[in-house]
């Protein structure tokens, strides 16, 4: 056969083997017929896609070239590089090494630590970025002079693959339990412990991080200056209370003189609340019609199904700490008040339908819950 073969090489047993590109058409024949092997690295370039990919043993890394310019010396690109953790246990830690092509050279990076030696490229994540759950990805970007082709990726992490496994591509995270976009700046959003929040927001926002022990970070994609918009997703794995906050960012706010474009904000409050109240007093929905004491400073927790409203008139005696759940979230009501002054009330709420609101309402009847609730200031100390 006249002409060049593009060679792809499996190593098995520390012996490579060359394949051309007609071998490589069996490949993945070969790879399911041999039980032995212990890591695989494939690495595919798409005609005109320019990108590359490998997947080894708990790790895949992708890159993209998002633009590119000149010929030969002259040239240049931008890349973006997708680092997903295939393994079925999570990753903290992951890293991506590739050889440049000649005269090749990185000019920055971002969203990764970078480093070269010789010809060889290693980026390693940054302190937000290294914890991938299974399925889940991050992306870090770079600008390359000299050639305008991507790189051919090696990934690894350090996430526990079972031995003598193949490689494990798990699903990404299943949709997200709160989304909030760049609509809801300012506002407060309640996750219950254990609950996930999902972020939106165009591509002019920086990566969002968390130093709160109460929110971690799942994944995160896009943002300046990559070009893509910025996704993120978080788990509450703590109670207590945050701020998650970014700001925009512009390629004119770093140039001389700066441009004078405003820089947008982005804040959200977020809440992380126990899966149930604990308070000093609890009450669920075989309370109902009952009276309650507390005393000035209790907490008093109450849980209810889905079905019934959230609490919208309850007396100054008694202030709320935290809501989450109740109709129409279709996740269980659950409230958590305190005691701040004496008075004597009922606390009450109602099941509802989806139903009782259409044109022609349903005849469901509601339901009503109330407690009488007694606040009692503490007798004088003697």
């Amino acid at each position: 056969m006249t002409g060049k073969h593009r060679q792809v090489s499996i190593a098995e047993g520390g012996v490579d083997m060359a394949l051309s590109k007609r071998v490589a058409l069996a490949a993945s024949w070969l790879v399911a017929g041999v039980g032995a092997l212990t890591a695989l690295a494939m690495i595919s370039v798409v005609p005109g896609s320019a990108s590359a990919d490998t997947v080894a043993v708990g790790c895949r890394a992708t890159a993209r070239t998002d633009s590119h310019w000149g010929n030969g010396p002259t040239s240049g690109a931008v890349v973006v590089v997708t680092v997903t953790n295939t393994a079925t246990t999570p990753a903290t830690t992951w890293s991506v090494t590739w050889t440049l092509a000649d005269g090749q050279r990185v000019v920055n990076a971002w969203n990764a630590t970078v480093s070269t030696s010789g010809q060889t490229v290693t980026a390693v994540n940054l302190a937000w970025n290294g914890r991938l759950a299974p399925g889940a990805s991050t992306t870090f970007g770079m600008q390359l002079a000299g050639s305008s082709s991507a790189p051919a990726l090696s990934c690894s992490n350090n996430a526990v693959s079972p031995p003598s496994s193949p490689p494990v591509s798990s699903s990404p995270p299943g949709p997200e339990d709160v989304r909030v976009t760049e609509a809801d700046t300012r506002t407060a959003v309640t996750l219950v412990l254990g609950q996930t929040l999902g972020v939106s927001l165009p591509s002019s926002y920086l990566p969002l991080t968390s130093t709160s022990p109460a929110l971690t970070l799942v994944s995160s994609s896009g943002g300046y200056p990559t070009g893509q918009p910025l996704t993120a997703l978080f788990r509450a794995v703590g109670t207590g209370s945050l701020d998650l906050s970014t700001v925009s960012d512009d390629p004119c706010f770093h140039t001389t003189p700066p441009c004078a474009r405003p820089v947008l904000q982005w804040t959200v409050h977020v809440n992380v609340v126990p899966a149930s109240p604990a308070g000093d007093v609890n009450l669920t929905q075989a309370a109902n019609r009952t009276t309650v004491n507390l005393v000035v400073g209790q907490t008093l927790g109450v849980s209810l199904p889905a079905n019934y409203r959230p609490f919208t008139s309850v007396n100054p005696a008694l202030t709320l700490v935290w809501t989450t759940g109740g109709y129409p979230t279709g996740q269980p009501l659950r409230v958590l008040f305190r005691a701040v002054g004496g008075a004597s009330f009922d606390l009450y709420t109602q099941t509802d339908t989806a139903c009782n609101h259409d044109p022609t309402p349903c005849p469901g009847p509601y339901q009503p819950w109330t407690v009488r609730i007694n606040t009692l200031y503490p007798p004088p100390s003697r």
